[in-house]
């Protein structure tokens, strides 16, 4: 029952983790990149495509000798890129972009009378890409490992295969709601993207060490 649990809980903050760095993400690049509809997309295609080679490399790690310890090195590792993200992310955008920042309105024309100034914004596409992927790719990744992972860890503690899925995925959906809601309402104007990147890194990493004491404490029970 602990262990049920304990993964239950696991996948919940890993979810509400990863939709938090993700919410996140938005805001840590749109002072260089702009908030354009072309960035979200970016940002968003970055991490669901971290999720669908997450799954599958969790997955298949899953298969070989799966263990809570090594659940915990997922999200210890996960946990300590995002703590990271920050200490890097200036010099990542810079190079994905090397503009100004993202143009503002009043900055768009500059010719007085009666001239007519065409403004013709930057191409994001690719730099937002870049900047998504080299920031947030191996996070996306390894959160989305974790689903699948403890998924084949909880079914050796439940006798219904179907049941046993649809709570674990039930609950990181959950968790996912209220990461997003909570960044996006109170986090996000409490602690600033860069502090909330940082929580974010502590928590994971947190959550892994657990896993990895639970692991040796049910070793040595």
């Amino acid at each position: 029952m602990a262990m049920r649990l304990g993964l239950l809980a696991t996948v919940f903050i890993a979810g509400a983790a990863l939709m938090s760095l993700e919410m996140a993400s938005f805001r840590l690049v749109e002072p260089e990149l702009g908030s354009d509809i072309v960035v979200w997309g970016s940002l968003i295609s970055v991490f669901l495509g971290g999720l669908a080679v997450g799954a599958v490399a969790g997955g298949r790690w899953a298969d070989v000798r799966p263990s809570l310890a090594k659940l915990g090195l997922i999200l210890l590792v996960s946990g300590a890129v995002a703590l990271a993200v920050p200490l890097y992310a200036d010099a990542v955008l810079d190079w994905c972009y090397p503009g100004e920042g993202a143009p503002l309105p009043a900055e768009w024309g500059t010719g007085g009378g009666d001239t007519l100034v065409v403004y013709h914004p930057p191409d994001m596409r690719w730099p937002a890409l870049a900047a998504g992927t080299l920031l947030f790719g191996i996070p996306a990744l390894l959160l989305g490992m974790v689903s699948p992972y403890a998924a084949r860890l909880f079914v050796r503690e439940m006798p219904h295969l179907g049941t046993s899925i649809g709570q674990l995925y039930g609950v990181s959906t959950v968790g996912s709601i209220l990461g997003t809601l909570g960044t996006a309402f109170y986090l996000i104007a409490l602690m600033g993207t860069r502090w909330l990147l940082s929580l974010n890194g502590l928590v994971l990493v947190a959550l892994g060490l657990s896993l990895a004491a639970a692991n040796r404490l049910r070793r040595n029970v």
